[in-house]
């Protein structure tokens, strides 16, 4: 078994007011396409959401994760992404060079209003009990640990940068949309977010 736990937590500015912030990242079905290594598998309405972590490591190893999670706003000024068990389960695969189970994905934004400036904490986990691939039966227990160290140390970090350096570069594409089309929320209105579309369909287990 190759068992993943990892988190990171980082605190960013944001060019832009809070109400203005938190309605872009409250826009789910566009701010998951900034997450590194994670896209969006299977739709189960507006916020019943099935993500897929997926990389390869060791050069060889073909790792999925699968994930299902509920996207929740507080108040305008949280954002949570939680994990749900009503779904469909996945299935659990093994092959020579890949495995893929079902985890829990976890993330949290906090907003706090800095003026000009919203100041943005950001957390995420990732949790996962992998079986082994076939490849990795005979191999040492090292080997298995340098998995599960690369996803929950390297690979966990570089979703959470990765995700903030992209979606605050996406940002002003975004809002020149919102303006064109007449959609950017106005003072204490309701954020609009777009419906999320799958980017991974194919990857269905």
């Amino acid at each position: 078994m190759i068992r993943v736990a990892g988190s990171a937590h980082c605190s960013f500015f944001f060019p832009a007011e809070l109400p203005l912030a938190y309605a872009y990242y409250a826009d789910i079905g566009r701010v998951l396409r900034h997450l590194p290594h994670i896209c969006l598998a299977q739709t189960y309405g507006p916020d019943h959401l099935r993500l897929l972590y997926r990389s390869t490591e060791l050069g060889i190893y073909r790792i999925r994760i699968f994930a299902d999670v509920q996207t929740i706003l507080e108040d305008g000024h949280v954002l949570h992404v939680r994990p749900v068990d009503s779904l469909p389960p996945v299935q659990v695969e093994r092959g020579a060079q890949s495995t893929t189970a079902q985890g829990k994905f976890t993330s949290q934004s906090i907003f706090h209003n800095m003026g000009s400036q919203t100041e943005i904490e950001y957390t995420l986990r990732l949790q996962a009990d992998l079986p082994k691939p076939g490849g990795l039966r005979v191999m040492p227990g090292l080997v298995v640990d340098s998995i599960a160290r690369s996803i929950t140390q390297t690979r966990i970090r570089e979703i959470a940068a990765g995700f903030v350096a992209r979606s605050v570069d996406a940002f002003p594409q975004w809002l020149e949309e919102m303006r064109e089309h007449g959609t950017l929320p106005g003072p204490g209105g309701t954020p609009v977010s777009s419906p999320p579309t799958p980017d991974c369909p194919g990857e269905i287990s």
